[in-house]
């Protein structure tokens, strides 16, 4: 059974580019070393008039219970773990990120719909 994940983080003022650079290293290490996370999706939140907010919002979907644990245990998460406070609002990575319970009811993906940012 696969598991949804949907979620948000705030980054604290001034360490947007840390917080991005931490978030980019858990997509690279779980692309290339973690089979079982079937989609990692980050989008930064704009605000009205289309300019960044700080609110990052994440969508990832893994194949089982154990592709999850793999991705919550790997360097690259625990990293954003460890320096949380210093780059995320928050007092902890388990306080600061808001989950969000998921029941898909529709969906489809066209091949390549999904571009791959660098």
């Amino acid at each position: 059974m696969t598991i949804t994940s949907v979620a948000t983080f705030t980054m604290r003022a001034g360490r947007e580019a840390d917080a991005l650079e931490l978030i980019r290293a858990v997509k690279r290490q779980a692309e290339s070393e973690q089979p079982g996370t079937l989609v990692y999706l980050v989008h930064r939140v704009l605000d009205a008039k289309g300019k960044p907010t700080r609110t990052l919002y994440f969508y990832e979907r893994y194949r089982n219970a154990a592709a999850l644990h793999t991705h919550l245990a790997s360097s690259s998460w625990q990293r954003v773990v460890e320096r949380w406070t210093e780059c995320f609002e928050g007092k902890s990575a388990k306080a600061g990120v808001k989950f969000f319970g998921v029941k898909r009811i529709a969906a489809f993906e066209r091949a390549g719909s999904i571009p791959i940012v660098k």
